[in-house]
């Protein structure tokens, strides 16, 4: 049996390749230069994930999540996320999608990939399940470490049983409180902070690197 209870992959940059969930919702929307500078700006330190969220909602008022999960059939993702998601789960080790991208966006690709829930910040909608433009719920990089210790909580392991994958800023955090970091096509920054770092097209890479994911 795995030592491993869980496993926990950063969406934007980790999951996705070339282009952020952002960014590529925001070209099919009409935004793209505004995103591309909040995105920016994040990566800086210069603004806070509320300040992107914030931004970024009123764009989406008047779609729907079945929006989402159309503009989102044609993302560009690592190869083989289906295969290593299924042969963690063999091995009793569940994923969750741990992440800043809005938690609906999670949801659509937590839907096709097989993971078991996700995170992220909650965009408002109306009586008609419709977006407002506003956000009813933020959700920070810090978040990241609340959200996979309340799981931890609820079924009783350590968040040491919990092992990260990520690509950035976002990610720091979780690294240094997790059991084992992987820093995958990363950023300098995150390599550096990470417990080991990967570059690969194929997610099922990182089986052979991160110990005693098979026992």
């Amino acid at each position: 049996m795995s030592r491993w209870k869980l496993a926990s992959f950063d969406l934007d940059g980790t999951l996705s390749r070339g282009i952020s969930t952002g960014q590529h919702l925001a070209k099919k929307i009409g935004h793209s230069d505004h995103m591309a500078e909040l995105e920016r700006d994040y990566e800086k330190g210069e603004i806070t994930n509320f300040d992107v969220a914030t931004a970024d909602a009123s764009y989406y008022k008047g779609l729907a999540y079945k929006d989402i999960v159309d503009l989102l059939e044609d993302l560009p993702v690592l190869a083989d996320i289906t295969e290593t998601i299924k042969y963690l789960e063999k091995q009793g080790i569940p994923s969750v999608l741990c992440t800043i991208a809005w938690s609906d966006v999670a949801k659509a690709i937590s839907a096709r990939f097989g993971f078991v829930d996700w995170s992220g910040p909650i965009l408002e909608v109306d009586s008609a399940d419709r977006f407002t433009g506003k956000v009813s719920k933020h959700f920070e990089a810090e978040d990241k470490v609340r959200f996979i210790k309340g799981i931890c909580g609820k079924s009783g392991f350590s968040i040491s049983e919990v092992f990260h994958v990520g690509d950035s800023r976002s990610d720091i955090e979780l690294f240094r409180e997790v059991g084992f970091s992987l820093a995958l096509n990363a950023s300098e920054q995150a390599k550096q902070a990470a417990t080991v770092s990967l570059d690969t097209e194929s997610l099922l890479d990182i089986v052979s690197v991160i110990p005693k994911v098979k026992e």
